[in-house]
This record gives C-alpha cells, structure tokens and sequence, in this order.
C-alpha cells in the first residue's frame, strides 16, 4: 500500500433539510381543486349567474396560478434550509390552503350582508398576506449577495418584490370598511368597492409576467 496515499475529505455533517417543495406542490393543487368544487356546490340557475361564478372563479384561480408561479420561481433559487424561509413557506401555504374556503364563502348570495362584508375582509387579509410573503421571498434574492444570480435576474426580483408589496398594500387597504359599504354598478352586475380593488393586484401580476416574457424573449434573439 502506498505510504502516501491521498486522504479522502471530510464528509460534511448531515443536517435535516425541509421537504418542503413537494408540499407546496400538494397545497397549491389542492386549493385549486377545491375552488373549482366550490362551484358545483351551488349550480347556477340563470346566465347572470353563470357568469358570476365563472368570473369569481376566473379571479380566484388567476390569483392562485400567478402565486404558484412565482413562488417556484422564486424557490428554484432560494436557499431554504434558513429558519425565516422555512417561516415563512408555513405562513404561504398556511394561507393559500385558507383561500378555497373563504373564496367558498364569499359565494353568498347576498353581498351586502354584514357576514358578506365580514368574509370579504379576512379574504383581503388572506391574499394580502400571501402578497407580503412573497414580496419578502423576492426582496431577500434581490439584496443578498450571498445568492449568485445574473444582475438582471437580481434587478427583476427587485421590481417584483417592490410590486408585490405595492399589492399586499392594496389587498390590505380594501380592508377599510368604506371599500366594502361604498358599491359600484357595472352594467347589471353590482359590487362593492373592496372586490374592484383587488383586480389591481391581478392587474400587476400580469402585466409582470407579460414584462419578464418580453425580456426573455428579447435575450434569446
């Protein structure tokens, strides 16, 4: 045997990592199938409300699908076996999984009641909350140095970390009471002023991934 045989390396200690992408993955799924379920819960009995439901599911399921997205995005590069992350993946999911059941809710058939009113609050909390997280998630890749990413990639987390808090803002604010008592008339259709606020949101998460399209397309010309 060679006295001077290379020695092997130390192994570095084995440390628990959270499953946590699967999870998610599980969640997110979930949630949206129990909002396409809450719809044949109580079927339509006229076009109106044929096309409510279809545009309150539409909104529901847009807000769901753009959070998915940008959450994977943001995991496929985040470290996650830090405390905070972990934090604040159980408050994500915590709401997301929350969201079937209030949008379930929210299908009164009055929207003027106080319980309506009630419901449509702690949704706007729920989404809110779930905007606030994943504005975090970007803002951390954005300013930690420790994460190696392209400056372009680091400059559009920026941007969406910045859109992301401007719509948990928006989500929070419609909170308000007056949002909720104040009603606007859209042809036949009559909504309270907090439901219109939150196509704001939607608004930005959609014309963010419009952007991020262009500009990947744009890099591979």
């Amino acid at each position: 045997m060679p006295e001077n045989s290379p020695e092997k390396a130390p192994e570095p200690p084995l440390r628990p990592r959270p499953r946590i992408e699967s999870l998610s993955d599980l969640i997110f799924g979930l949630a949206l199938s129990v909002g396409s379920l809450a719809l044949v819960s109580s079927l339509p009995t006229n076009e109106g409300a044929l096309i409510q439901d279809i545009g309150t599911f539409a909104f529901t399921f847009l807000i769901l699908i753009s959070v998915w997205f940008d959450y994977t995005r943001i995991m496929s590069v985040m470290p996650i076996n830090e405390q905070r992350t972990v934090t604040l993946n159980t408050v994500l999911l915590f709401t997301v999984s929350l969201e079937p059941f209030l949008f379930i809710l929210l299908k009164s058939p009055s929207n003027s009641s106080p319980f309506f009113l009630f419901v449509s609050q702690v949704y706007a909390v729920d989404l809110g909350t779930m905007m606030a997280v994943l504005a975090s998630f970007a803002g951390t890749l954005a300013v930690d140095l420790k994460i190696r990413l392209d400056p372009k990639v680091r400059a559009s987390f920026r941007r969406e970390s910045l859109l992301r808090f401007v719509s948990a803002g928006v989500f929070l604010l419609s909170v308000a009471p007056v949002f909720g008592t104040t009603v606007v008339t859209i042809g036949a259709f009559q909504e309270p002023l907090r439901i219109i606020m939150w196509f704001v949101p939607l608004a930005f998460a959609v014309s963010t991934r419009r952007r991020r399209a262009i500009g990947t397309d744009a890099e591979t010309v």
